[in-house]
């Protein structure tokens, strides 16, 4: 089929409508569900409830949807990871940073691993999947290091080690723990909140105090 440059033109100057977020939606339920080569265009029309000639409108191709998508994920995701706090008490903190990262990965979900996934074998893709996951990285690592000048931390290994410690383990334990109940969660972050602690050299009572 082939597609008006002017119509694809016009599509990107009205990405932000209510129709491009839906299509976008349907797209993000259909790529996490089957996985990237099993999702079709018109898996993601019959999800969405339009034609084809509609999504043509706003999209291309399948790839240029999951370039979109995959877009909104990582503003999304990067955005979420902000602690909405007022302290930098090393507890209070981590506790705040470990809570909005959890939250953005389980938001995000499988599509993070597609990105990844994509992101190894798509140059375009490649420099978006390797952003979203070394700018939380990164950013929590310059925090540590403040902490660590400061001496409000006693880290006992690098900062960037404790970063990549809490990082990784939560973008998959949290998707891992998907369906877990929230007081299961908790504990979930507990634990992980207790491992960030002991590499700071943080002391720590039962459960948090």
């Amino acid at each position: 089929m082939t597609h008006s440059p002017w119509s694809i033109r016009d599509a990107r100057e009205r990405s932000h409508t209510d129709r491009h977020r839906a299509l976008l939606d349907a797209a993000a339920r259909v790529f996490a569900t089957r996985g990237y080569a099993n999702t079709t265009v018109a898996a993601i029309t019959a999800e969405a409830g339009v034609s084809r000639a509609t999504l043509y409108v706003y999209f291309a191709s399948k790839e240029e949807i999951f370039h979109a998508l995959a877009l909104r994920v990582r503003d999304d995701f990067l955005a979420a990871q902000e602690p909405d706090i007022d302290t930098d008490e090393p507890r209070t903190m981590l506790r705040a940073t470990i809570e909005s990262f959890a939250a953005a990965v389980r938001s995000a979900g499988p599509l993070l691993r597609l990105i990844e996934e994509r992101g190894a074998v798509d140059p375009q893709l490649a420099p978006l999947a390797e952003e979203i996951a070394e700018r939380p990285i990164r950013r929590f690592t310059r925090y540590l290091e403040r902490q660590l000048d400061l001496g409000a931390v006693a880290a006992v290994v690098p900062p960037r080690i404790v970063a990549e410690a809490v990082g990784y383990s939560l973008t998959r334990g949290a998707v891992q723990r998907g369906q877990a109940t929230p007081a299961a969660f908790a504990d979930y972050l507990d634990h992980i909140q207790t491992l960030a602690e002991a590499l700071l050299g943080l002391r720590r009572g039962p459960r948090g105090k």
